[in-house]
Order: structure tokens, then C-alpha cells, then sequence
């Protein structure tokens, strides 16, 4: 007995020892305490709320960068937290010699759906990984999900700039600066100090989901970056074009999982159906450089690595796929159109998604999307076994490629060979306004749109509304980015009547037959489009998205496509005009945006 203090000191001793050396390899360990779980792998440090799931602080060595926890929240008509989760310690250092902590946090039994969230850290990252799985079990009432993410704040005494694209790399003022609404609500003018009269909008942060992977916060004093970082968009509703928050002012870092802005779908899960969808996996990361520009640049790296590594091999979960469990599939794709010979496949996006509905207004399950090369090759690696369709776009060329019942096996490449591409005609093209590109990025505004108040610069543009002249109009100074509501003098608003003249031949008009006008839409919001052809009404188009992406800064939203048929002899020969006439914008965010739109005539 008289040795037993020498022996808890031995022990105690030992433990420090242990605990040192796994920090000094950079080996990872975890520390339970009564309200939180450390994890460390001797570069970064994550404190976890053992009541809440939250991440309560995240550090580089002593620097603690969140202003306030980490939390993963949903939305079902209401926002949703993890509220007194189940802890269970999936991974655990000291019985894996320090190469991975994992917890799982799971809310199950409430509501809809089960819930839960994994923060995992491996040794020697200046990071800690993420996912979240949610479950509908078929006995579940039915689920509807706009959106989920997880938000962290950052400290405004360490980060000053934030850090979205090479485009959108801007220092903004601290989180207590005065400000007033502009409207929308999320479009703000700061009152004081240095940025007075300076606007800041999230929505000025978003981004399309296709090709983007890292975003964050960097601090010109601290030298430090924090990034969201991740290495598939495979999780992601919507496809490419799918545009979602990244950060925003108030120091705000996001990792959106769902997002329903811009038109883009809920996921929905209906009564006695199961569904289980893995989130991520993402991390939040951490560098230090003294150049921003570094900083950027070391963050990519970092999701190049994230794509190159994927299916990520240390996720261990049975809803998620691992390599062995999935193939690939490539070809070439090849665009041919007699009348358009320069038009071609390089840097098409290509995908394989479900066969319906639009792949756009998919968001149950999993989407794989990849660029072709300059001659239309494309390889789409790392995707789940079973049947897909095929689809493919590329600006230049007016609609989408499909393929179905594409077989894809574990560990196998689906080798497609050429695939050829014919678009759609109905006849010898008379003009054509726009490039086709899903945006309306090539017209007036198109390439400055994330500005709040565009809306009102149509007025002092266009006094009289538009009127463009084929082959004497430029689109980028004669046609607006989007067609909207013009104010009254009495505070009404009016939609805009755009017309479109150009000239026709005598056999157009005597040679029977129909002649098509396409319109390609590039996002819209609750408008009536009414069609006439000198002066005799051709379409009312009523079907159109509800995408609000103008008063959202945005140039696209939900694309879709109208082909407006009427009879040729209603052309004459001499000078003639199409009237584009916006009905029923009883409001400024009721709005058109054109992608493109092209007359073809009987050949």
C-alpha cells in the first residue's frame, strides 16, 4: 500500500508520455469530458457538444476561429436541429493506434426522417471531416426537405475576406457594422464606418455546383484560412447548374447538402416509401500563409487531392458506396449539325443521373457529372452500380443530349464509344439572338449582374422597351439581361412588349409549311409570355419556371426550352416582326431571361 501514490504517478506519468508522443506524430486522440469530446491530431483541435452535435470550437494550435458552434440544421416548413442526440463513438484512436476518431450523432425516432451527423479526424490534416446521413424508413409520414447545411461563423478578429472564386475574393466589414434592408431581406446597405453605402447580398456568394469545391474565409492580419472543402458533388440536387450559397457576409461558412434557391428541387420521400441518402463527406480546413493568394491556391490543391482520392476511403458507412462497389463510364461525344459545321462537344458537361424527370428536378438520389475535353471526350469515374441515363449540354448548341439504360458494374468501365449528337431542327434558320448557354450571361448586364437594384436600370436603358433589328442590333447592348415589369406613374407595374424585326423573302411566306420559333429560357418567375407574329398571336406560354433568380442576382435558374409553331404564310415578304409581350407582371421580380432564340423557316 505505501507504493501505490508512486504507481498512480507511474501511471499518470505514462498516460501524459502517450498522449505527447501521439500529439508529436500527429497521431489522433480524443478526450472525453462531461459537456464535450476533444479531438486532436496534434495540428488542429475540434471541442464537440456532447448535448447538441454541434462543433463548439475548431483551433489551429491555440486559435480558435468560430465566433459560435457549428450546427447542422434542415428545413421542413420549419428549421430542424439535432435536439438530444444519441452519441456513439464509432472509431476510437486508442484502439486504432491513433489513425482515426469518429462520432456519430444520431437523432432517431422523431419526426420524418432519422438524422445523423459523423465528424471524423485523421492524423496529420489541419482538418475535421464530415457527413450526414438522413433515413425515411417506409413507415415514416412523408418528408419534404428545401434545403440543409451546415453553418459555421467565423471570427471576425481573425478573418476579413471572403474567399468564393477567383472572381469573388473581397474583403468585407466586421459583423457588428450598421446596416439597413434594401429588399429582398438578404440585400443589405452598411450605415457606418469605412463601407457605408456599400451593398452586400448572400446572394452575390452563390454559386453553380458543377465544377466548384472549395470556398472560405481568409484573415489579411492573422494570415489563416478557413475552407469548406469537398471532393464530389454526387449528393447534390439539381445538377451542374444547380446554384447554392457558399459564404456571406457576418463571417457566415456554409457547406450546403440541399438547397431549393433558384427553383431547384426539394427532396421529397414519400409515405411508405424508404430512402437513405449519405451527405458528403466535406471538411472544414485550416492553412496559414501570409499570401491570400497562397492561401486560395493551397485550398484547391487540397480539393484536387479530395477529388483524386474519391469515393473517400476512410468513410466506412453501408449507404455509402465504396470503389469497389462502383464503375465507370466514358465515350465521345460528337456534335453534328449542317447548319452550325463549327459546332462541337469541348467542354460539354456530361451526366449520368435517373431517367425522370428532368435532371434538374432530381434530388432523391445521386447525380455524376464530369467536362469533356476539346475533342468531346469525357470519363465519368466513381459511380454507383445499376442503370443510368445519359445526358449532355455544351454552350453553342441549343438543347441536351440523352442516352438511356446505361449499365454501370462494380469495378468496370462502360466503354460508349462515339455518340452522336444531331439537334433538333425544324428548318432552315432565318436568325438566331443570343448564344445558347442556359444563361443570359451575353446579353446587356449579363456579364455585371450580381449588383442589387439591376432591375431598376431597364427603364433608363430601354425608355421605350426593345426593339431589335436582326442584323443591325448587338445583343449585348440591345437586349436586355431580363425582360421585366416597368413601373407606372400610379406605383403599378407593366410587363414589356419586346419586339424583334427582321426580313423576309417571298417564298417564306408562299412556300406553305410551318416556321418555329425557339425560345430558350434561361429562368423566369410567375410570367405569362403571349407570342405574335405580326400582330396575330402565335403562343401563350404559361408553364414557365418560378426560379426568382433576377432578384437574386442571378442570370440563369431553371432552364427550359418552348418551340413556338405557327403557319409560314403568316411572314411577309418585305419587314416583320415578333412581339415577345410579358403578361400578367403585376410586380418587379415577375421577370423573362433569355438563354437564346432562333427562327427557323420552312427549307
Amino acid at each position: 500500500m505505501r507504493h501505490l501514490p508512486l504507481l498512480v504517478v507511474t501511471i499518470l506519468f505514462a498516460c501524459q508520455s502517450l498522449c505527447a508522443a501521439a500529439v508529436a506524430t500527429g497521431l489522433v486522440t480524443l478526450e472525453r469530458h462531461d459537456k464535450t469530446i476533444i479531438l486532436s491530431n496534434g495540428l488542429v483541435r475540434a471541442e464537440i457538444d456532447r448535448a447538441t452535435g454541434n462543433l463548439a470550437q475548431f483551433s489551429l494550435g491555440e486559435r480558435a476561429v468560430l465566433a459560435s458552434p457549428s450546427y447542422l440544421d434542415w428545413h421542413t416548413g420549419k428549421n430542424n436541429h439535432l435536439a438530444r442526440p444519441a452519441l456513439t463513438i464509432a472509431a476510437d484512436p486508442a484502439k486504432n493506434a491513433g489513425q482515426k476518431a469518429e462520432l456519430v450523432f444520431a437523432q432517431n425516432g422523431r419526426g420524418e426522417i432519422d438524422v445523423a451527423l459523423h465528424y471524423v479526424m485523421l492524423p496529420g490534416e489541419r482538418a475535421l471531416r464530415m457527413f450526414a446521413v438522413f433515413t425515411h424508413p417506409a413507415d415514416r409520414a412523408a418528408f419534404t426537405m428545401a434545403q440543409a447545411r451546415f453553418v459555421s461563423r467565423v471570427s471576425d478578429k481573425l478573418f476579413d475576406t471572403i474567399a468564393v472564386d477567383a472572381d469573388r475574393f473581397r474583403e468585407l466589414p466586421p459583423a457588428d457594422t450598421p446596416f439597413e434592408i434594401l429588399g429582398p431581406k438578404e440585400s443589405m446597405r452598411f450605415t457606418g464606418g469605412p463601407w457605408k453605402n456599400q451593398i452586400t447580398d448572400k446572394y452575390h456568394y452563390f454559386t453553380d455546383a458543377g465544377g466548384h469545391y472549395a470556398h472560405g474565409w481568409i484573415g489579411g492580419n492573422s494570415r489563416l484560412g478557413c475552407w469548406i472543402i469537398y471532393g464530389s458533388t454526387e449528393d447534390q440536387n439539381g445538377g451542374p447548374t444547380r446554384q447554392h450559397n457558399t459564404a456571406h457576409w457576418q463571417r457566415i461558412l456554409l457547406k450546403i447538402l440541399a438547397c431549393s434557391h433558384y427553383g431547384a428541387p426539394n427532396t421529397i420521400a414519400p409515405a411508405g416509401r424508404a430512402w437513405q441518402k449519405v451527405y458528403g463527406p466535406w471538411m472544414l480546413y485550416l492553412n496559414e500563409n501570409a499570401d491570400p493568394a497562397a492561401l486560395r491556391a493551397d485550398a484547391e490543391r487540397q480539393a484536387a487531392a479530395e477529388r483524386a482520392a474519391w469515393p473517400a476511403p476512410w468513410l466506412d458507412h453501408p449507404a455509402f458506396a465504396k470503389a469497389a462497389e462502383r464503375g465507370a463510364v466514358g465515350g465521345r461525344l460528337v456534335v453534328r449539325d449542317p447548319q452550325s459545321p463549327a459546332a462541337n462537344a469541348a467542354n460539354a458537361w456530361v451526366g449520368l443521373a435517373e431517367p425522370s424527370p428532368d435532371w434538374q428536378r432530381q434530388a432523391r438520389n445521386y447525380q455524376y457529372w464530369t467536362r469533356a475535353d476539346a475533342r468531346g471526350n469525357f470519363h465519368i469515374p466513381s459511380v454507383r452500380a445499376g442503370n443510368h441515363t445519359l445526358y449532355a449540354f455544351v454552350d453553342g448548341v441549343l438543347g441536351e443530349f440523352r442516352r438511356d439504360d446505361i449499365a454501370v458494374n462494380p469495378g468496370a468501365t462502360t466503354a460508349l464509344g462515339d455518340l452522336i449528337w444531331t439537334p433538333v431542327r425544324h428548318g432552315r434558320q432565318l436568325w438566331e439572338i443570343g448564344t445558347p448557354d442556359r444563361t443570359a450571361r451575353e446579353f446587356r448586364h449579363g456579364d455585371n449582374h450580381r449588383r442589387w437594384g439591376l432591375w431598376l436600370e431597364y427603364p433608363k436603358d430601354f425608355p421605350n422597351d426593345i426593339t431589335y433589328i436582326i442584323g443591325k442590333s448587338d445583343p449585348r447592348r440591345d437586349w436586355n439581361y431580363a425582360q421585366i415589369a416597368r413601373i407606372q406613374p400610379d406605383g403599378t407595374y407593366r410587363g414589356a412588349t419586346w419586339r424583334i424585326l427582321f426580313d423576309c423573302d417571298k417564298s417564306i411566306s408562299t412556300g406553305g409549311g410551318d416556321a418555329v420559333l425557339h425560345l430558350a429560357i434561361a429562368g423566369a418567375h410567375n410570367s405569362i409570355l403571349r407570342v405574335l407574329v405580326n400582330g396575330r398571336e402565335a403562343a401563350i406560354v404559361r408553364d414557365l419556371p418560378k426560379d426568382n433568380a433576377m432578384m437574386r442576382a442571378g442570370i440563369h435558374g431553371q432552364y427550359t426550352a418552348r418551340d413556338v409553331r405557327f403557319p409560314a404564310d403568316w411572314l411577309r415578304e418585305g419587314q416583320n416582326e415578333i412581339a415577345l409581350e410579358h403578361q400578367g407582371a403585376n410586380a418587379v421580380a415577375k421577370n423573362i431571361m433569355y438563354d437564346y432564340l432562333r427562327l427557323e423557316v420552312p427549307q
